[in-house]
């Protein structure tokens, strides 16, 4: 964690005028720390409340000017005291104390002495997990997310419990048409149902935890603003249409997926480029269907099947090199490729078969 303050700290000497620019500042962050999105939320999210702002205008980073910051954190996104504290008083030390040379009374919180920023005991009133409702999970034990009753429901941070019951799952339809703009998911949480944040058009962050194995069918369809994601190494199986209709430019798929579904990533149209991994036998019906802008794909050599329609309508994929694994290849597969479209094969290999026999260029290679 002192690697990642040090860093940041950095950053901000560097690119001190970054802060007058949200998407500058936000683009920054995420590029310095690829790996810490847990670490990025947090401070995007003190951030987004205005604290550099308040920070600069202080004449004295005290103890009242930083509890009001983990009291707000707390109270409206149901963080943690520890996150809460640590990461208001990574910038209260971090840009107050040692970027700006401002008079700070706070340093950053260590692991284990207790909290670095004291202050009043927090309200008894309604915890943010009360805001979301619940019905008991039909996937085994725990509970499933149907919505939530909050004002403030442009970032949800779901929680991993309710009371003492654990929270396995976000339930099928349940933020569906929203105006959510940032999803951030707890670890915990296992599963995300059907159309759950499908037709979420503002919807622009992701944030999914280890815990997460199974995306169910169209669970961000059409979620235009979606330019990017992160899928977690524990994830098995990717339903159909889970990501149609995004803004994704470019997706990893980790090895630890067995299934994806079809039209994964139909419509698509910013994809640019995708890595099929080892782990993936076969390139579902209607994958790649109307990703206008794809321009690459690699394939590996084990692939053994590519599904109807899988690059239909790709029409600025103008090559793609298919390995001698592959043995079927589905209908309309590259139909309304670029014109110039061309498949590079060996000779004798299936491709080549499929190539002559449906009347399409191809290389020897």
């Amino acid at each position: 964690m002192i690697i990642f303050e040090r860093d940041f700290e950095e950053m901000l000497r560097k690119h001190q005028a970054s802060l007058d620019d949200r998407k500058k500042f936000t683009a920054l962050v995420k590029d310095l720390f690829p790996d810490q999105a847990k670490n990025v939320n947090l401070l995007l999210m003190a951030y987004n409340m205005g604290i550099a702002q308040d920070i600069q205008s202080a004449s004295h980073v005290n103890n009242t000017f930083a509890f009001r910051y983990v009291k707000q954190l707390m109270d409206d996104f149901g963080m943690s005291r520890v996150n809460a504290d640590w990461i208001v008083s990574v910038w209260c030390s971090c840009y107050g104390g040692k970027v700006l040379g401002k008079a700070c009374d706070i340093s950053i919180q260590k692991q284990g002495n207790g909290p670095a920023i004291q202050g009043e005991q927090l309200s008894s009133g309604k915890s943010y997990g009360d805001l979301f409702t619940y019905e008991k999970s039909r996937r085994g034990k725990g509970l499933a997310v149907t919505g939530f009753r909050g004002d403030k429901n442009k970032m949800i941070i779901f929680q991993n419990r309710s009371g003492n019951t654990p929270v396995a799952e976000i339930a099928d339809d349940s933020f569906c048409n929203s105006p959510t703009e940032e999803a951030i998911l707890t670890e915990g949480i296992t599963y995300i149902g059907r159309n759950a944040f499908s037709e979420c058009h503002k919807l622009h962050q992701v944030v999914l935890p280890v815990s997460i194995e199974e995306i169910e069918d169209s669970a961000f369809e059409n979620c235009s603003s979606l330019k990017s994601i992160s899928l977690p190494i524990s994830l098995k199986t990717i339903g159909d249409s889970a990501l149609k209709g995004t803004g994704l430019r470019t997706i990893e798929i980790p090895k630890s997926v067995f299934w994806l579904g079809d039209g994964l990533l139909a419509d698509c149209q910013s994809m640019e480029r995708v890595t099929i991994p080892e782990n993936i036998g076969r390139i579902p019906d209607r994958m790649f269907e109307g990703c206008t802008n794809l321009k690459k794909v690699e394939l590996h050599e084990k692939l053994g099947a590519i599904g109807e329609r899988a690059f239909f309508g790709c029409s600025s994929l103008d090559f793609l090199e298919i390995p001698d694994s592959v043995k079927q290849i589905g209908q309309d597969a590259f139909t309304n490729t670029d014109k110039q479209f061309i498949i590079q094969c060996s000779f004798g290999s299936y491709a080549e078969e499929y190539a002559r026999k449906n009347k399409l260029k191809y290389q020897l290679v």
